[in-house]
């Protein structure tokens, strides 16, 4: 175990549910689900992910499938949407619906954030693809940031924003907290702080970049 001075100082981890060897994993319940392909064709999807219908699961809380706003350092991502509909949003306040077989490119650092349009009484399912040399990258941010979200639920405890940014920060993926200015600022604002609190939650307080329980690289070979 690495060395963690202020380990003692770190909130109570929820039990870890082992997900690893699962494709799909289901989640909330069974309200959401998230699959990965393998092997991965070169520009193909990689991943799908289900989001409960108006983002709600069956105990009326909201989903944690609906990510915050946030950003992508590196990948264009790519979404199509294979069944239900959503609303993906912008910095500028632009918002675009997509529905069944629409499809959308949201360029490298720039803000958003999605949901399932609350109209809709059927889940989102939408397929994701990335540049090919980051999808396992993405698979262990989803495997890891999902599973623990479902723990911290079935346990009753808040989610820890260090552990949440150090995998932001192995992923370059910085969140879109509301920070006043323009978006060149907010994206450059958010970064640092994504590499600060994501250093201090992996050297000082001894949070992982992924847990075994979670990710392992050769669950998918089985």
């Amino acid at each position: 175990m690495s060395f963690a001075p202020l380990s003692f100082l770190r909130g109570a981890s929820p039990p870890r549910t082992k997900t690893s060897h699962q494709n799909p994993c289901f989640l909330e319940d069974n309200a959401s689900l998230v699959e990965f392909y393998h092997p991965i064709p070169k520009g193909a999807f990689f991943s799908k992910q289900v989001i409960p219908a108006k983002n709600i699961i069956a105990n009326g809380q909201t989903s944690f499938m609906k990510p915050p706003a946030h950003y992508h350092l590196l990948q264009d991502e790519h979404f199509t949407v294979e069944s239900g509909a959503g609303i993906w949003y912008f910095w500028d306040e632009k918002a675009i619906r997509l529905e069944k077989g629409d499809s959308l490119m949201i360029p490298a650092r720039k803000w958003h954030r999605f949901e399932s349009a609350p109209d809709v009484d059927e889940p989102l399912v939408i397929l994701y693809r990335y540049d090919e040399e980051y999808p396992v990258m993405e698979e262990i941010f989803f495997r890891n940031v999902f599973t623990y979200f479902d723990d911290c639920r079935k346990a009753g405890v808040d989610p820890s924003i260090f552990q949440l940014l150090v995998w932001c920060r192995h992923c370059w993926m910085p969140m879109g907290l509301p920070i006043p200015g323009p978006e060149w600022f907010n994206l450059v604002a958010n970064t640092v702080l994504m590499f600060v609190f994501g250093f201090i939650g992996e050297f000082l307080l001894g949070y992982k970049a992924s847990y075994p329980e979670y990710y392992d690289e050769k669950a998918k070979q089985k």
